[in-house]
Order: C-alpha cells, then sequence, then structure tokens
C-alpha cells in the first residue's frame, strides 16, 4: 500500500500517481489470471447497476445473462436481507466474458477492470498481485492510468452515494432477499427475473454495511 498523501481526503494528482505507477512498474501481459478464480479467491468482480447496463447495452446478454446480486447478504431485521449490487457471471472459473481472444466487452469493462492492478483506496494507492507488476510502462500510459484511477473514484463515490439515499429512505420488503443498487431495490424471488420491491409490503430495514466493491 502506498500513501501519496497524508490528508486522504485530499484527491491525489495525475502527476503523482502516474510517478509511483511507473515506479511500481506495470505491463499488461494478457494472461486473463484476473479474470480467473484463483486460490483463496473467488474471482468475483463487484459491479454497479450502470457497469453492468454498459455491458448489456455492449451486446453480451441480458442482466441476468451477464451478472448475479452480490453473493455476501447483510440481515436488516423482520427476515429481511440485503446486498448492494451486482457480480459478473462466471463460467465455471472465468469470468463468462473472458474468451480465448481476451475480454468480450473490453471497451465497456468495469472500472475495477480497467484499473487493475491499482486501486484507490482512501486516497492511498493500493496493488494487488499481478504477473505484470515491475513491467515498463511509459509516462503517457501511466497517466492515462492515473486519470482512470481517479475517474473510478469519482464513479464509485457516487454511485454509493445514491446507493445510500435508497437504502436509508426506501423500506425493504420483510421476509425477502433484495438488492438495493443506484435504481432502487429488487427483490430476489429465485426466479430468473428480479422485480421491483413492492412498498406497500415492506418493513424500515436496521442500517446494514456496504460490503467493499473492491474484492
Amino acid at each position: 500500500m502506498v500513501r501519496l498523501r497524508g490528508d486522504s481526503t485530499v484527491t491525489p494528482k495525475i502527476s503523482d500517481l502516474a510517478g509511483e505507477i511507473r515506479r511500481i512498474g506495470f505491463a499488461c501481459r494478457r494472461c486473463g489470471l484476473c479474470c480467473r478464480q484463483g486460490q483463496g479467491d473467488t474471482g468475483l468482480v463487484f459491479a454497479s447497476r450502470d457497469e453492468v447496463e454498459a455491458i448489456v447495452t455492449a451486446g453480451a446478454g441480458s442482466r441476468d445473462e451477464v451478472a448475479s446480486p452480490y453473493p455476501e447478504f447483510s440481515p436488516c431485521g423482520e427476515g429481511a436481507a440485503v446486498t448492494f449490487g451486482w457480480c459478473l457471471r462466471h463460467d465455471g472459473d472465468r469470468c463468462s466474458l473472458l474468451s480465448d481472444h481476451g475480454c468480450t466487452v473490453y471497451r465497456s469493462r468495469p472500472w475495477i477492470c480497467r484499473t487493475y492492478p491499482f486501486a484507490l483506496v482512501d486516497g492511498e494507492l493500493t496493488v494487488s498481485d499481478c504477473p505484470g507488476l515491475g513491467g515498463s510502462i511509459s509516462v503517457e500510459d501511466a497517466r492515462g492510468l492515473a486519470r482512470d484511477l481517479l475517474g473510478r473514484a469519482r464513479f464509485e463515490e457516487a454511485d454509493e452515494r445514491r446507493v445510500r439515499e435508497i437504502f436509508r429512505s426506501v423500506p425493504l420488503p420483510a421476509g425477502k432477499r433484495s438488492v438495493v443498487d443506484s435504481s432502487g431495490i429488487l427483490v430476489c424471488d429465485g426466479n430468473s427475473q428480479d422485480r421491483p420491491a413492492d412498498r406497500g409490503d415492506a418493513r424500515k430495514p436496521h442500517v446494514a454495511p456496504r460490503p467493499n466493491r473492491r474484492v
């Protein structure tokens, strides 16, 4: 973990991020290991509703074909449970969007995929294991990756704010498992299609923590 600034509330500069990325080094090997389940790693990619919709628009299939509710549900009283987003579906031990020639929705891939193996967490640059670390990266590519990291941070902050607003203002259906995302609340009823929550059959939930999207 690399701290770029003492105050985590200050947004890092592109030049600072790019310099740190160049110091660490990175060159993608197109190995696809980040798209596969590893030992002790579920390989799940958390995705927001907007990211899932972008993949659907790219022609990868319906929402239910490309994503499923993130599997960590938090109890909220009255028999309700909630999860706060989606994860890309797997085909065996690999992302269902990965082909022998690479990502089939590369231009529409989620932010976490765009910036891997790097992430900004509370103003800190974090680095995940990757065979490409230590490789040579140009100033231009490092600055592009830095811009993506800042774009991802802004996107996630806005998305999480919207999800919190919905979670706090809309009751959850009692006795049901639901997904809360930026579009609203959907009930997981066990069928292929989730359905919007019926506000007439609901209870006010207790506050539950949102799972970390960086999985």
